[in-house]
């Protein structure tokens, strides 16, 4: 059984990081931003912006931590990402979730400039995602897409799994990991089925694929008896056992059924910690060239 795990890849996703944050310092005078807004800095999501914040400084990445009160209007809070947007100081923003009861929408994320959107997750560049034809369009970095799902669509090229021709189901439609990791696989000519809580009997759907992605958010609900003898499968999900332990969404004896299997944690999570950190980098490198270009055709 292949061990389908991260860490090799992000570090070498993070290694390449500090020569280019010195050449966009070299060319504007001031390196990468990232903006980080958090409401509860006393839970995981404090915990996890922390740590963001110190790979920032590692890579040579400059954050700035906005800690609002859970108990700010939507309004305080739509206006302060606003600010952020409009802040040229600012490559880059990031909302760490969860946001407070009802400012989880859409138009929270279309407050993002599209350009500042580094997980993707706006109108404009989930619109874009849904319009390609060509997984090669993503990699021009014209826009953003969700780090998460192209995580997992790294993870695969990383070890030599090929989704041309292969039959995927994912399990988990939300816009952050299944709805564009769908359309990315379908890009790279896979064929996909996406799943959900209402389908049913879901194994056998599971029994017809070569390749088993799960971003459900639940501990330890898929079998090995649901799986199909060799099947690839790439646990996204991310919860607590009944021990309070990290977990996957896949139980551990599903491993022993499978041709390779990506463990929780170690596995798509490193990836997509730091693709989010390259994100605020591109976006910088866009803006030097889009101020470059600006400048030449002014002339």
């Amino acid at each position: 059984m292949k061990n389908l795990e991260g860490k090799t890849l992000s570090a070498k996703i993070l290694a390449e990081l500090p020569g280019r944050c010195s050449a966009v310092k070299a060319a504007r005078g001031f390196p990468p931003s990232l903006a980080i807004v958090n409401f509860y800095p006393d839970s995981p999501s404090g915990v996890y912006a922390r740590k963001k914040m110190a790979a920032c400084a590692k890579a040579g990445i400059e954050t700035r931590l906005f800690s609002p009160s859970p108990n700010s209007s939507y309004a305080e809070f739509r206006n302060l990402v606003k600010q952020l947007g409009n802040n040229s100081s600012f490559d880059a923003i990031m909302l760490e979730r969860p946001l407070p009861a009802g400012f989880e929408k859409q138009e929270t994320w279309d407050f993002l400039p599209a350009e500042k959107d580094a997980d993707g997750l706006s109108t404009f560049n989930m619109g874009r995602l849904l319009l390609i034809k060509k997984f090669e369009e993503i990699e021009q970095n014209s826009f953003f897409v969700p780090c998460t799902a192209l995580a997992v669509v790294k993870l695969m090229k990383y070890h030599g799994i090929k989704a041309e021709g292969a039959r995927i189901a994912i399990a988990g439609r939300s816009a952050v990991v299944g709805k564009p990791l769908a359309q990315m696989l379908t890009a790279l000519n896979a064929t996909v089925t996406l799943c959900h809580t209402k389908t049913n009997r879901i194994e056998d759907i599971f029994r017809q694929s070569n390749i088993i992605i799960s971003a459900a958010g639940k501990a330890k609900w898929i079998k090995k008896e649901m799986l199909p003898e060799g099947a690839v499968l790439i646990d996204v999900g991310t919860n607590l056992d009944e021990n309070g332990k990290i977990c996957g969404d896949a139980e551990p004896a599903c491993a022993e059924k499978c041709s390779a299997f990506s463990p929780v944690p170690g596995g798509v999570g490193p990836i997509t910690k730091a693709l989010l950190l390259e994100a605020t980098v591109k976006a910088a490198e866009k803006q030097i060239y889009s101020s470059a270009k600006e400048k030449k055709e002014n002339k």
